[in-house]
């Protein structure tokens, strides 16, 4: 029996799909699947928070077939031959290294080139490229700043807003509101003088929401 674990990360689109088998996994069926399979959309999440923003991948998959004991980890990346080439180490090293001492350590990692440059448009492909450069120059800005405090940023490109969230260490004996502030005046620095020509951030409300180590929201 071969059990499959698919991740469709495009969510420069908005769009994330999970497959289960060939049947989506809806609310309901994601109750009964058993405790090795939520561990592996745990470590997919795990991966993707690690490789999404930095890399251009296609999708991660985890693959079980216990026919004939085959364990893999199948991440695609999205892009030219020698953008291929330039990151697949980089990527591979990554996932290795999230896998250790975990259920999934004894897992085969393949980084592979994906073929979805055939099918996806140029505005989509555009759309990232603005999405990492937003992404790259905050995350350079907060990770020297601030080396200890800074999370996660997520960014989300809606229909007519722009959002960026920040997670932090802060807690609540900490000043956490005066950090907040200071973080978001960097980041609204940044995207007046750096990514002014950006067209997401022209064109749409940019919305920044910062939140503590509680997920409360502090600025």
């Amino acid at each position: 029996m071969r059990r499959k674990i698919y991740f469709v990360a495009l969510s420069v689109i908005g769009v994330f799909i999970i497959y289960f088998g060939v049947a989506s996994l809806s609310t309901s069926a994601e109750k009964n699947i058993s405790l090795s399979e939520k561990d592996a959309f745990k470590m997919i999440e795990k991966i993707k928070d690690k490789t999404d923003k930095k890399y251009n991948i296609g999708t991660y998959s985890i693959n079980s077939n216990v026919d004939n004991n085959s364990k893999e980890i199948d991440i695609e990346i999205i892009g030219s031959q020698d953008y291929y080439n330039s990151v697949k180490n980089e990527v591979k090293e990554l996932v290795i290294n999230s896998i250790k001492s975990t259920e999934f350590e004894a897992y085969t990692v393949n980084v592979n080139k994906s073929e979805i440059n055939k099918i996806i448009t140029e505005e989509i492909r555009e759309e990232h490229r603005l999405m990492r450069e937003i992404f790259e120059t905050i995350n350079n800005e907060l990770s020297e700043t601030y080396p200890e405090q800074i999370e996660k940023i997520d960014l989300a490109n809606k229909t007519s807003e722009f959002s960026i969230e920040i997670k932090t260490s802060l807690n609540k004996k900490q000043k956490s509101s005066d950090v907040a502030i200071e973080i978001e005046n960097k980041i609204q620095m940044n995207l007046e003088k750096k990514l002014s020509s950006n067209k997401l951030i022209k064109e749409k409300t940019v919305k920044i929401y910062i939140y503590n180590k509680h997920g409360e929201k502090i600025n």
